[in-house]
């Protein structure tokens, strides 16, 4: 299972918030006067995806997760160190494409840029390790390439792009062939935001450093 952010797994997360007694939204935001929450319009390529947020499933939880980005290795719960972690899902007519946003809340400033330098090492190390995986139709190694597309301070993000021996997108489990995923910390949180999936118009990064100021700008 690579991560709660689908919508598959949405309603175990909303009861799993219930019962650990969060509220739905809580976001626990650098400037609590600003919303953290992208817009439709504002997600990465928005033209082309025509995204609509869905806040009626945005949830807040403590729970444990595998992972949550595609070059995550480990629990961020564990490994990045986090409170609680805020989800939204985001709904488009477009097919082979899921969006997502994903805030992570830190006790501290200083906690949450160290996972900022954490994500930043996955990332660097991203392709290597994914080299070592195979396609489930074809049964040999994959071929991964990871690209930064974009930086601001304290933002970055990248495009993920995984073939199988033929050339074609890769099939593995929970790993999406295709993605462009973005980071933004300000104050105590982490913004993330990702798109994958196998549709092409994901591997357009045209306006990737606008989505990572907008991000920066709603956590104030």
């Amino acid at each position: 299972m690579r991560s709660l952010r689908y919508s598959r797994l949405a309603k175990l997360a909303v009861v799993a918030a219930t019962a650990l007694g969060l509220a739905a939204g809580a976001t626990g935001t650098a400037n609590a006067a600003v919303s953290p929450w992208l817009t439709g319009s504002q997600m990465p390529q928005a033209g082309a995806f025509h995204w609509q947020a869905q806040p009626q499933y945005r949830y807040t939880t403590t729970g444990q997760f595998q992972w949550l980005y595609t070059c995550g290795t480990i629990d961020p719960t564990r490994g990045l160190h986090t409170s609680s972690v805020s989800v939204e899902p985001f709904a488009t007519k477009a097919r082979g494409v899921q969006g997502t946003q994903i805030l992570f809340h830190f006790s501290s400033a200083v906690k949450a840029k160290a996972a900022l330098k954490r994500i930043e090492t996955d990332y660097a190390n991203c392709a290597q390790r994914l080299d070592h995986a195979y396609d489930m139709t074809t049964g040999k190694r994959v071929h991964a390439r990871v690209d930064r597309t974009a930086v601001v301070p304290g933002g970055v993000s990248y495009r993920l792009e995984i073939r199988n021996n033929l050339g074609r997108p890769a099939d593995m489990a929970d790993i999406p062939s295709d993605a462009q995923e973005f980071f933004v910390q300000r104050g105590n949180t982490i913004s993330f935001v990702s798109v994958d999936g196998s549709n092409p118009r994901i591997d357009v990064t045209t306006g990737s450093l606008q989505v990572l100021k907008t991000m920066a700008a709603r956590l104030g």
